[in-house]
């Protein structure tokens, strides 16, 4: 799918824009907007990013990181065009009212690039390109670039190879195509280093990050083919972690040979469970998750929900129950 004319056509026009992504963003939100960020300057375009800080560890590696200002601190004046980049709805930029009421708000041009599956409608005012065929959206934004006949820079590179590994796994999941290696081949030639992006995205955990993993893992329910397990609001304040240290808990799990479905529940706040669903094979847990108000991919998706982890737990396994499957 190629980027609407649309798009293509306000990137030239506009000169100043907004980027924004998904609230606890990982390697493919942010190394997606920073690529973005350096194409559309090469154009000589104003462009602000803003996200939810402090950005977690493992990206801290990534070239123009330092550019990403405080969500908090959101302005929106002299920036005409929104670009949502990984994320398809103003409101899983934020948990926080005030934040979203600022962004809402706005009254310029909207965007959506991303590379979830979305259900419905709700934001008539954007022209969205969504391809959930696409591993990750920095696929997109490759394209996107391509598309303009713009340059690979090696900082760009780095972004979104960043963002390829990141959600294909580092290869291993079955979005994993020849387009996938195709691409990444050229970030690679471009200037992208593998190893060193590797341990920087995957093995570069705090001490305190492993003793939340441990707490996951002591935690753990198998109930075959499911297992799942939960992390409380006191395990974060134990631990001094935050929810982006949980970023592929949910991965882990899968390792159990005969498990086909994993659950993660954090408790974000008192009564606020976010919830993460990975699956093997055939097993689509968007549907799921679709039906608590979340959405996602195939193998990969999540939702909010309130209640208690008791409660939130008892409800999914009803759903699962209902799909036949558990």
């Amino acid at each position: 799918m190629n980027p609407p004319e649309d798009l293509i056509n306000i990137l030239k026009k506009e000169d100043n824009f907004l980027i924004l992504t998904h609230s606890t963003p990982d390697g493919d939100a942010l190394g997606s907007c920073l690529a973005l960020k350096f194409f559309l300057e090469k154009l000589n375009k104003k462009v602000e990013i803003f996200a939810e800080k402090p950005i977690p560890l493992q990206y801290r590696f990534l070239p123009g990181i330092d550019y990403i200002k405080d969500l908090k601190e959101i302005t929106l004046k002299n920036l005409n065009v929104l670009i949502l980049v990984d994320c398809n709805k103003i409101k899983r930029v934020s948990y926080e009212r005030e934040i979203l009421k600022k962004i809402e708000s706005f009254n310029g041009k909207t965007f959506v690039i991303d590379h979830h599956i979305i259900d419905d409608q709700d934001d008539n005012r954007s022209i969205k390109w969504i391809d959930p065929q696409k591993a990750a959206t920095g696929i997109l934004i490759y394209n996107l670039i391509k598309s303009m006949k713009g340059k690979i820079t090696e900082e760009i590179a780095v972004n979104l190879y960043t963002a390829i590994i990141v959600d294909t796994g580092n290869f291993q999941f079955d979005n994993t195509t020849e387009e996938v290696f195709s691409i990444a081949t050229e970030l690679v030639k471009a200037g992208a280093k593998p190893s060193y992006i590797y341990q920087q995205c995957f093995e570069s955990w705090r001490e305190n990050r492993f003793k939340l993993f441990i707490r996951m893992l002591n935690n753990l329910e198998i109930l075959p083919p499911l297992a799942l397990s939960y992390i409380s609001k006191s395990d974060f304040q134990d631990t001094n972690t935050k929810e982006s240290d949980t970023e592929r808990f949910v991965e882990f799990l899968r390792i159990l040979n005969d498990i086909n479905l994993t659950v993660l529940f954090r408790e974000i706040e008192t009564d606020l469970i976010k919830v993460s669903l990975r699956s093997k094979g055939d097993i689509d847990v968007s549907l799921i998750a679709r039906e608590f108000g979340g959405g996602g991919h195939k193998n990969a998706a999540g939702y909010r929900t309130k209640g208690s982890l008791k409660y939130s737990r008892n409800q999914l396994i009803k759903k699962l129950k209902k799909y036949n499957l558990l």
